[in-house]
C-alpha cells in the first residue's frame, strides 16, 4: 500500500539531502517531507514533539539526524545523540508509523577489531563514543517498536562513506583528494595498508532509497563486500590528479587491523543494487567537486 508520506529527519545532511532528492524522483505521487535541525531541535522534547503532526499510521520515517562524528568523539556528543534518539522514540510511541529506517553505522562492530567476515550476526562492540551511540540508538528503537506491532524497524549500517559533500579534510578518499588538489601535506597512519570498506555516496543513496520501501526488519549492513587499503585510495588520487602531496607517515597508536564485510544479506534484500569501484568513485568525486564546465 502506498505510504501517506515519507519523512526524512536530517534531510539537509550529507546523506539526507541526497536521499530526499532521490526518493522524490522515485515516488512522485508520495509527499517526501524533510525535517532537520534547522528550526527543529531534536534534543529538546517539546521541539521534537511538533513532528507528531506529520506522523500517521501509513507514514514512512527515515532517521538520519545526528551529531556527526567529525564534530568530536566525546561523552557530551554521545549524550546529545542519545537525547535525540530518546525524543524520537517517545514520539514514535505516541504517534506510531508504518515503517522506520534508522541510519546506524558499521562502527557498531568496533572500528579497531580485526574481522575479515563481518555479518549482521557479528558481535556489537563499542570502541568509541560514536559506536556506542549507534548501539544505544538501535537498542532504544528496537525496544520502542517491540511495543508497536504495526511499526516495522529497519536498521541500516553503512560502512565509511565518501563523495561530494563529505568534509574535505576527512581521513580517507575525500581528504586525500583535497590534499592532492591543493598540494597540502598529508599525514598517513602507518603505511596505509589496513583494509576498509569505502562507499561512494550515490551508491549508498541508491541502496537506501530502494530499502526504504521494502518490508525488511532488523539490521542490514550497507556494504559492497569489497574492502580497499588506504594506499589504494592514494594511488587512485594520484592517477586522477597527477600527483600526491608530501606524505608523512605517523606511527600507529594501535595495531593494524583489517575489516572485510560479507554482503550476502544485502544482496538478498536488494538484489539489483551495485557499487562502483573505488577508483571510479574518486574520479566522480573529483569531477563533481573540482571541475567545472
Amino acid at each position: 500500500m502506498k505510504p501517506s508520506r515519507i519523512i526524512i529527519l536530517g534531510h539537509s545532511g550529507f546523506i539526507g539531502s541526497r536521499l530526499m532528492a532521490r526518493l522524490t524522483e522515485l515516488h512522485p505521487d508520495v509527499p517526501v517531507v524533510g525535517a532537520s535541525l534547522t528550526g527543529l531541535d531534536l534534543e529538546d522534547p517539546e521541539s521534537a514533539g511538533r513532528l507528531g503532526a506529520l506522523f500517521d499510521p501509513d507514514a514512512l520515517v527515515v532517521m538520519c539526524a545526528a551529531i556527526k562524528r567529525q564534530l568530536g568523539d566525546t561523552a557530551d556528543i554521545y549524550l546529545k545523540n542519545t537525547a535525540i534518539i530518546v525524543n524520537f522514540a517517545n514520539l514514535l510511541a505516541r504517534h506510531p508509523v508504518r515503517r522506520v529506517v534508522y541510519f546506524s553505522s558499521c562502527a557498531v562492530y568496533g572500528e579497531d577489531i580485526e574481522n575479515l567476515a563481518i555479518t549482521e550476526e557479528s558481535a556489537l562492540v563499542a570502541r568509541s563514543y560514536y559506536g556506542q551511540s549507534k548501539i544505544t540508538a538501535e537498542w532504544i528503537l528496537e525496544r520502542t517498536v517491540a511495543g508497536l506491532p504495526q511499526t516495522q524497524l529497519g536498521l541500516l549500517r553503512p560502512a565509511t562513506i565518501y563523495g561530494p559533500g563529505d568534509l574535505a579534510t576527512a581521513y580517507g578518499p575525500s581528504g586525500f583528494l583535497d590534499a592532492a588538489v591543493h598540494n597540502r601535506p598529508l599525514t598517513l597512519w602507518g603505511d596505509g595498508s589496513e583494509l576498509r570498506e569505502l562507499l561512494y555516496i550515490d551508491d549508498v543513496v541508491e541502496a537506501a532509497a530502494a530499502y526504504v520501501t521494502t518490508d525488511h526488519v532488523g539490521p542490514l549492513n550497507l556494504v559492497a563486500g569489497q574492502s580497499y587499503r588506504f594506499s589504494d585510495a592514494l594511488e587512485a588520487v594520484k592517477a586522477i590528479v597527477g600527483r600526491l602531496p608530501e606524505i608523512t607517515s605517523r606511527p600507529r597508536s594501535k595495531p593494524k587491523v583489517d575489516n572485510v564485510f560479507d554482503n550476502a544479506a544485502l544482496r538478498r534484500v536488494l538484489p539489483g543494487v551495485t557499487f562502483r569501484p573505488l577508483a571510479e568513485g574518486i574520479r566522480q568525486m573529483h569531477k563533481a567537486r573540482y571541475t567545472t564546465a
